[in-house]
Formats: C-alpha cells, sequence, structure tokens
C-alpha cells in the first residue's frame, strides 16, 4: 500500500475531509489529494504532526498495511509520548520481561 492510500485511510477513519486536513497545514485540499494520489508526497518536517493529526503510528504511516490502527492503540499512544514518558514506559515494559523471565 502506498503512503498516499494509507494517508486517505487514515484520513476516512477520522472522517475528515481534505479540505479540513489541509487546514491542519496550512495547504489546499488539492495538496491533499495530491498527496493521496501519490503525485507528491508532504515535507518530511510535516510527517509528525500528520501522524499525530491522523492518529497512527509512525511504522502505520510509513510501512503499514491494512486498515489504520485504533486511534486508541496502545503504540499510537506510546508514539504520542514524550521522550521522558516513553522512557518510563519502557522500564516498565523491561521490569514485567524481568519478572516473567525470573518466574519461568
Amino acid at each position: 500500500m502506498t503512503l498516499g492510500k494509507r494517508i486517505q485511510l487514515a484520513r476516512k477513519r477520522l472522517n475528515l475531509t481534505q479540505k479540513e486536513l489541509g487546514d491542519k497545514f496550512k495547504i489546499t485540499d488539492k495538496a491533499v489529494s495530491s498527496w493521496e494520489r501519490d503525485e507528491t508526497v508532504p515535507d518530511p518536517a510535516k510527517m509528525p504532526h500528520l501522524r499525530r493529526v491522523l492518529k497512527v503510528t509512525y511504522a502505520w504511516l510509513f510501512e503499514g498495511g491494512g486498515e489504520p490502527p485504533s486511534p486508541d492503540d496502545a503504540e499510537v499512544v506510546v508514539d504520542d509520548l514524550a521522550p521522558a514518558e516513553r522512557a518510563a514506559v519502557k522500564a516498565m515494559i523491561e521490569a514485567f520481561h524481568s519478572r516473567r523471565s525470573n518466574a519461568a
């Protein structure tokens, strides 16, 4: 699946029009349509904001197949965390993994 198709699927999942998505980037609906038709790609500097607006993970936006993840999916939430929060979550996961390994 192309980047443009993923943008379109995620936008539609949120019931956003091309104009509404464009407004969030101060671009026209025609520019969004061009992204979705894979005629152009978003400026790389806009990708973090695009990921947040579309409520998807970086992995899905850049490489994903199938339907976009739910906006409440744990991976989407983790991608939204600040670096310190992400480190805390990583430490908790490592602690759980260590407990599980020690219990086995």
